[in-house]
């Protein structure tokens, strides 16, 4: 009796240790979700915390930008603030080239030019792509986030090979202001984790949109300001770069004791030819010799037009002995050069070079080495003068 007594009870133990072990299991799991909740919630807050953080330091470039108003100095600003406020280490604005040929920002590389003899040159704050590259890439203007981007991409950051980093991602934001396209903002790391594909780029559109707005208001001014700094005859500079740049290049010279020459150019008997051709045929000589001039100049050389049939060109880290060839070089061209009038008249020209070099000649100032330059011009001319009378 008592054995079949006994059964009973041990069922009921039984079964209340399998409800306990249920709800402790139950139990258990709810407080396992809830701890990968409060993770997960966790998470979200840093997440929504950073990228609040985020788009304030965005907000902090978006203003510094406002306020920059050429464009060498916007992308230096940028570059300067991705690196130390995003760890991004590796940036710059890539233009049309239509753009970039339009932006004034040739002028503004020659009044911030580097020592060619500098064994380490920086990436160039602003380069070009070409308008089938960027429909290629970017057809629908939409931004990129990418790891291991194409070489084509990687090109437009213009690093020198020897100098190149790796690029593990890369982010590339174009730039799209009132329906027109002016380029694309790119970022890049070592990191392959710092640019990776999926993740939200409302902050850097933002940014994006803003750069274009004040980059298309950069270019407006820069244009203007090529106008008034550029012949319209010849295209090259005219006399007012003279002005702003020989007191920047003397300066540069005299403070690194590097050589600085001056070339003076006057063509030879330019009013005969106007005299007997007419001005239309002494215009197309000025284009001639503008384009001798343009087209055979070096990186860091500095070609314009004086006024009249004068014209100038600054030749920085140029000895004279390096002048001299220069000098040689284009009164050889200028001799083979011919210009058609009409089916039945050709013209030559010649041109008389006077040269200044410093410290060669022991200038003080800008204005001495010029003044230097234009006497050796006027002796020349006298002398071929003279010897045309005998």
């Amino acid at each position: 009796m008592n054995t079949n007594k006994t059964k009973p009870h041990n069922t009921v133990i039984d079964a209340r240790q399998a409800i306990f072990d249920k709800i402790f299991k139950e139990n258990q799991e709810l407080r396992d979700q809830n701890q990968e909740l409060s993770r997960t919630l966790k998470s979200f807050e840093n997440l929504a915390r950073e990228r609040e953080t985020q788009h304030q330091r965005f907000e902090i470039l978006e203003e510094k930008i406002l306020k920059v108003d050429n464009l060498n100095s916007l992308a230096a600003e940028i570059q300067k603030y991705l690196a130390s406020d995003f760890a991004i280490p590796i940036a710059n604005i890539a233009l049309l080239e239509d753009v970039k040929q339009s932006s004034g920002i040739e002028f503004q590389n020659i009044l911030e030019q580097i020592n060619p003899n500098e064994q380490v040159s920086p990436p160039p704050a602003v380069t070009s792509i070409s308008e089938d590259d960027y429909q290629r890439h970017f057809p629908n203007h939409a931004p990129m986030v990418t790891q291991n981007p194409a070489q084509k991409l990687v090109a437009l950051f213009e690093y020198e090979p020897e100098t190149a980093p790796d690029i593990a991602s890369a982010a590339f934001i174009p730039l799209f202001s009132n329906s027109r396209t002016i380029g694309v903002l790119n970022l890049a790391s070592p990191d392959p984790e710092k640019f990776v594909p999926g993740t939200p780029t409302d902050a850097v559109e933002s940014l994006g949109r803003k750069l274009a707005t004040v980059i298309e208001n950069n270019l407006l001014t820069a244009q203007l300001q090529t106008l008034l700094r550029t012949d319209p005859l010849t295209k090259l500079y005219n006399r007012r770069v003279l002005d702003e740049i020989l007191p920047i290049e003397f300066s540069r010279s005299s403070r690194y004791n590097h050589p600085l020459s001056l070339i003076m150019i006057d063509l030879d008997e330019f009013k005969s030819i106007n005299d007997n051709y007419g001005h239309a045929a002494g215009d197309q000589v000025l284009q001639a010799v503008g384009s001798l001039i343009k087209n055979n100049l070096r990186q860091h050389d500095i070609g314009l037009r004086y006024g009249g049939d004068e014209f100038t060109i600054i030749l920085p880290y140029t000895n004279r002995e390096q002048a001299q060839i220069v000098i040689n070089k284009f009164t050889k061209l200028a001799a083979k050069s011919k210009i058609t009038v009409d089916s039945e008249t050709s013209l030559t020209f010649k041109m008389s070079a006077g040269l200044a070099t410093y410290p060669d000649f022991p200038a003080t100032s800008a204005e001495q080495l010029h003044k230097a330059a234009d006497k050796a011009l006027y002796e020349i001319k006298e002398n071929k003068k003279q010897t045309s009378r005998k």
